[in-house]
């Protein structure tokens, strides 16, 4: 006998079952402007750049731990159904966006954060910027996950739709 297993494919997960998550991303220093300011120094020429990174080491190991507590322990969440900033150590929801009410996706690099390989994202629904996921790392990824996801939620839905009209 088959199981169908908890992981979904690019969004293509059946309703009944509930939500699937997709990809998780967690923000980097570089969504603080402290964080910022160090990847601008930090990305200075090779010697520079480097040898201030030597001396202040301990700077950002400090602001991620901090980050990462004082901010509820935030992550970025992509669904079968949503994204989402999810804070504490259960999946209790932040803001979110509907996968089928998100119009685009806008990557945003902002100064300092080509150091870290991080950006902004800005979710875009009903023409406005409906929610911000600051300095995710590895943002171009993400950011097709939840396009892709997005997609493969609007074909399905509308194969359903199809699907009833042709039964009726």
């Amino acid at each position: 006998m088959s199981q169908i297993s908890r992981s979904a494919i690019a969004g293509v997960w059946p309703v009944e079952r509930g939500e699937a998550s997709i990809a998780r991303a967690m923000p980097s220093i570089s969504a603080s402007g402290l964080g910022r300011t160090l990847g601008r120094i930090y990305g200075l020429p090779y010697a520079i750049g480097f040898f201030i990174h030597i001396l202040t080491l301990p700077v950002p190991v400090l602001l991620a731990a901090a980050m990462f507590f004082f901010s509820g322990f935030r992550r970025y969440t992509v669904s079968s159904t949503r994204v989402r900033i999810c804070r504490g150590f259960g999946d209790q929801s932040g803001p979110e966006v509907l996968l089928t009410e998100l119009d685009d996706v806008r990557m945003v690099v902002r100064s300092g954060q080509e150091f870290y390989r991080a950006a902004d994202l800005e979710l875009i629904s009903g023409g406005q910027i409906a929610l911000t996921l600051p300095g995710v790392q590895n943002a171009e990824p993400f950011l097709h996950n939840i396009l892709e996801a997005r997609d493969a939620v609007v074909q399905v839905a509308a194969c359903h739709k199809a699907l009833a009209a042709a039964a009726s």
